[in-house]
């Protein structure tokens, strides 16, 4: 089966590997709808902080799951690599605020024809001056939603949580009635 890939960046990644496991690597849905990070996201979860406030990264499951990357062709790789060279020099003169991890992102979801996941209003703001495919975290939980990889208790659990520990994607009331009411 053909899979449809997904990228989901770091901090979607943080708000579900917890929750939804594994979160990579794992098809679901009649479309064999997968979700990939990029290598670079295992160098971000290498920061004290972040290894701090989320210590089960560093826990064997999870490094396990993160092991698994898009497969590219030797020609992808000079693509992403030219696309991510204006979209990062776009960064520096025009819209400050995307990390290079971020516009790495947005420059392999070009090349590839994929969406990324991200509620980073600067990488959504970044990914439509490129066209760029990209969804918020709760577009994807829709997905899984209609795929039955999750149930709607999932989503609300998540939800709360995020509230609670004051960790609330952009626009999550505005996506969340949007999406599921």
């Amino acid at each position: 089966m053909t899979q449809s890939k997904i990228l989901v960046d770091t901090n979607a990644y943080l708000r579900l590997a917890k929750t939804i496991r594994p979160l990579l690597f794992n098809p679901f849905g009649g479309n064999g709808y997968c979700l990939y990070i990029l290598p670079e996201l295992n160098t971000e979860l290498t920061h004290n902080r972040l290894v701090t406030k989320f210590y089960w990264i560093e826990e064997d499951e999870y490094l396990q799951n993160r092991k698994h990357f898009p497969a590219i062709s030797k020609k992808q790789r000079k693509e992403i690599d030219l696309t991510f060279s204006y979209v990062w020099g776009y960064v520096q003169t025009d819209l400050p605020g995307p990390s290079k991890v971020d516009a790495l992102y947005i420059a392999y979801g070009i090349v590839l024809n994929i969406p990324v996941v991200t509620d980073d209003q600067d990488m959504t703001a970044l990914a439509h001056v490129f066209e760029a495919k990209v969804m918020p975290t709760l577009a994807l939980l829709k997905i899984m939603l209609d795929c039955g990889h999750i149930d709607m208790k999932t989503i609300d659990g998540l939800v709360d949580y995020w509230r609670h520990i004051g960790d609330r994607p952009a626009n999550l009331d505005v996506d969340y009635e949007r999406l599921f009411s």
